[in-house]
Order: structure tokens, then C-alpha cells, then sequence
């Protein structure tokens, strides 16, 4: 008999954990309510996350003050949700990796979840990790009481056979946390729905489910490994592409995107010699800063940059384009914080200019924006296009396949947001270096959100603050106004 202390099974729960589905369950019970006649937003729903979809509508309901039958609603909600499933449903990754090495290491698993049978089966089902592979399973169904109340993680243990004490839960909610906490048990909490700082009242928090290992659930303590249950058979977790893989497709998105732009470049010499412009082909430095030249040809390569980004990760089977590329719906105060962050860094960067004597606002930028013939077209080139293909591609595809490497998110971060910087390679060193410290703040919001959304915006943030200075400085210094 094992030490009644000893940890001997783990018990994750769903939405949040295994599989990434609270952006789906959201949606479906947006989708629900609007079909009644009220607009919601995602992060209303943030406060019940993990207390079960009865609380998860009802409360949203409650907050607008708006009459709904919780049974009805939720079944819809569960009808809009099993749509969503099949195409867009995924496990995180490295959440079925780590159930089946508890499960090769002698420890017995369980899911527990606020959420009905039918929701959890189809999860479970989905990823490859069926209810029968579990050694035990409780729903919103098995218990009165749902998180933040214990019940869940009790049922769970008297199913397994345990005390609480001899089991760990993996939660991503603040609700779960408190759930498992008062139940007894140690928690390992990971920042995959909430900010780190909500998740503090668990016992040890993780960035990702990829990043908790087997000695952080048992303590250290290596698990038993007598009478242990049979492991999982072989699964295969639908992920995005290898390192190598992730690499070639870059470089071929790379050379498409710089073909696009000799295409644009031809087309603009042709025009620019026939109305008797030539003195921009003749120096390389001016077509380099030329801004209807650079404005044109992002117009131009851009949709041929984020297609080919979009066509590789559709052609990965077992993961969504929008999974795979981080296109997830962020709660608005998340955004605004991570652009706040981006404003201060802004500061910073100019701040430092000021000091070591050097132009707040690099040559190259002032010379594209006073060649640009047409600024609505220079804004909409600089501000929207060049950020969505740069994040797609760099903070979205190529920054998931590295960070699944032996490199890492942290390894990810640093390589993307050197390779970003130089391909700006028009600024000086000093431009660069600029450029590359924006890249590893925007590398640690996509490795702290899952998500591009907050990264999109703040690339068009920084943008639109350069542009913004740049037609001031033409406007009022140029013009001695």
C-alpha cells in the first residue's frame, strides 16, 4: 500500500487544460444570445469560466438583466458548440503528451469538469483521448455544487479510490483553483485562459501545459511504480509543423514574398521612367525610401505573404488555420494592457533617442513619408497590411513551429524577433536594435496570451504612433510652423 501522502493520480480538468475551448464555448453561447435578441461580449463570460454552463449563460444572463431559460440556452449553446468541433476544436499542445507520460509513470488520471457529458465526451473524443482510455470521469452531472466548490475534485477522488491528499489537479481557471485548494489538493495552475497573477493561489503556475512536468505534479517525488495502470496507446496530438518543415515553408514564403516585390518593383520602374521620374531608379537608397514604392509593394506582397502563411497551416491536418496561426479572440482588457506595455517601451526607446542625440524619428521614415504621393495608401500599407503579414508569419506561423523545438518559446521569442528586426534592414544598427527589443516584447505577449490578436495590434499601434510623429515633425519642423 502507497503512502497516504504519496501523490498517485492527476486530475486535469478540460476547457482550458486539455483542449483549447473556452474561445469555442464563448462563441456558442454569443451566437445563442443574439439569436435572442442580446449582444454579449467574450470577457462577460470570464468570471464563470470553470463554474459550469448553467452558471456560464445564467450569469451573463443576470449581468444584462436579461430573462432566459437556462435549459433551453444551454442546449442550444451545446448545438451551436458541437458544430464547432469538428474543424476547430484541438488539444494545447503537449496536454495529451503529459496525460499519457502520468499514465506510462504509474499515475492514474481523471478529468473533472464543470461541463456536461456531452461537451466532455466530444473534447475527449476529439483529441484522441477517449472517456474510456480515463480511469475516471466527472461531470456538471455527478455533483450539485460546481467549482468553486470542491465537490468535482471529491467526486473525483472517491472514484479513484484516494484521498485528496494523494491527488494533484492541473487548472487553468480561478475558479478551479479555489475549487481544488479547498478541496485539499495540491494545484498546479497554467496561464492559459487567465493572467498568471489571477492563478496565484495555486501551488506552482506555468505558462502552458507544454511547460508543467512530471515532477512539478508529484512534488519531485518520483511517482510508483508498482501496480501502475497500462499506458495509453500511442497518440499522435494534432499540432502544427516540425522545426525543419517550419523553416522550409518560411523560406518559401520568404522568397514568394520578396518575388512579389521585384514584380512591383518592375511595374513601378516601368511607370516611373515613362512620366519622366528616372532619378529614383538611379539611386538605390531613394527606391529604398521611396514610400509609394514601399507602399505599393506591401500592397503587393502582403496578400501573397499571409496566403502562403495561411496555405501551409491549412494543409496541416488535425488543426485549425486559426489555432494554428493564434488568431484567438483576446478579453478587451488583456489588449489594452499589452498595448499600454507597448506605449511604455515607445517611451523608453525615445527617451534613450533623446539622451544618446540621436532622431526620435529615424531618417528613412521621415524620407518614405514625404515621398509617399498619397498618405492614405502609405497609412494603410504601414498601420494595417505590413503587421497583419509580419505577425501572421513571423509571431503566428514561424513562432509556433520553433517554439515546439528543442528551442522553446523563450528560443522562439529570440530567434523570431532577431530575424524580424533584420529584414528591416533600410534603418540603421541602432534602428535595428530598436526594432529587435519590440520583437521580444511582442514574442512574450504571444507566448503569454496563445494568441497574435494582442500582437497584431500592438505592431499597428507602434506603427501608427511612427506615423503619427513623422507627419508632425514634417508638419511643424519642416514647415517652421
Amino acid at each position: 500500500m502507497g503512502d497516504e501522502r504519496e501523490i498517485q493520480a492527476v486530475i486535469f480538468d478540460m476547457d482550458g487544460v486539455l483542449t483549447d475551448s473556452e474561445p469555442l464555448i464563448s462563441a456558442a453561447a454569443m451566437a445563442m444570445f443574439k439569436e435572442k435578441g442580446l449582444t454579449v461580449q467574450a470577457e462577460d463570460f470570464l468570471p464563470f469560466v470553470g463554474a459550469g454552463e448553467d452558471r456560464y449563460i445564467g450569469g451573463v444572463a443576470e449581468k444584462y438583466n436579461f430573462p432566459v431559460d437556462v435549459s433551453s440556452a444551454k442546449k442550444r449553446t451545446y448545438e451551436i458548440y458541437l458544430e464547432l468541433v469538428p474543424s476547430r476544436l484541438n488539444a494545447f499542445p503537449g496536454a495529451v503528451e503529459l496525460v499519457r507520460a502520468c499514465r506510462n509513470a504509474g499515475l492514474k488520471v481523471a478529468v473533472a469538469s464543470s461541463a456536461d457529458r456531452i461537451k466532455l465526451n466530444a473534447n475527449l473524443k476529439k483529441i484522441g483521448l477517449p472517456p474510456e482510455m480515463w480511469d475516471a470521469i466527472v461531470s456538471a452531472e455527478d455533483v450539485v455544487k460546481k467549482k468553486p466548490a470542491p465537490d468535482i475534485f471529491l467526486a473525483a477522488t472517491r472514484k479513484l479510490g484516494l484521498t485528496p491528499e494523494q491527488c494533484v489537479v492541473i487548472e487553468d481557471a480561478v475558479n478551479g483553483v479555489q475549487a481544488a485548494k479547498v478541496a485539499g489538493m495540491r494545484c498546479v495552475a497554467v496561464a492559459q485562459s487567465f493572467p498568471s497573477e489571477q492563478l496565484q493561489a495555486a501551488d506552482l503556475v506555468k505558462g502552458r501545459i507544454s511547460d508543467v512536468l512530471l515532477a512539478d505534479l508529484v512534488g519531485g517525488v518520483e511517482p510508483p511504480t508498482q501496480g501502475r495502470p497500462p499506458p495509453f496507446p500511442a497518440v499522435t496530438a494534432p499540432g502544427p509543423w516540425g522545426f525543419w518543415t517550419t523553416l522550409g515553408f518560411a523560406v518559401a514564403i520568404a522568397v514568394a514574398f520578396v518575388g512579389a516585390q521585384i514584380v512591383v518593383g518592375m511595374i513601378f520602374s516601368v511607370v516611373a521612367m515613362s512620366s519622366g521620374h528616372r532619378e529614383i531608379l538611379t539611386d538605390p537608397k531613394k527606391l529604398q525610401t521611396n514610400g509609394l514604392f514601399l507602399a505599393l509593394a506591401t500592397c503587393g506582397a502582403a496578400p501573397v505573404g499571409i496566403g502562403l502563411t495561411w496555405l501551409f497551416a491549412w494543409i496541416r491536418k488535425g488543426i485549425s488555420v486559426f489555432d494554428y496561426l493564434g488568431l484567438k479572440r483576446m478579453p478587451t482588457k488583456q489588449l489594452v494592457r499589452w498595448c499600454i506595455a507597448l506605449l511604455a517601451l515607445g517611451a523608453l526607446s525615445d527617451g534613450l533617442s533623446t539622451l544618446l542625440g540621436r532622431p526620435i524619428v529615424p531618417e528613412v521614415i521621415v524620407e518614405s513619408y514625404k515621398t509617399a504621393w498619397f498618405p492614405p495608401l502609405f497609412w494603410f500599407a504601414i498601420i494595417v497590411l505590413a503587421p497583419l503579414n509580419e505577425e501572421i508569419f513571423f509571431r503566428g506561423f514561424l513562432f509556433v513551429g520553433l517554439s515546439r523545438s528543442r528551442m522553446g518559446s523563450r528560443g522562439a521569442i529570440l530567434l523570431t524577433s532577431l530575424l524580424w528586426s533584420v529584414v528591416h534592414f533600410q534603418y540603421d544598427w541602432y534602428g535595428v536594435a530598436s526594432i529587435f527589443a519590440s520583437g521580444l516584447l511582442l514574442g512574450y505577449a504571444r507566448m503569454k496570451t496563445n494568441s497574435i490578436i494582442p500582437t497584431i495590434l500592438m505592431h499597428s499601434l507602434m506603427n501608427l504612433v511612427a506615423t503619427i510623429q513623422v507627419a508632425i515633425l514634417i508638419r511643424f519642423v519642416d514647415t517652421g510652423t
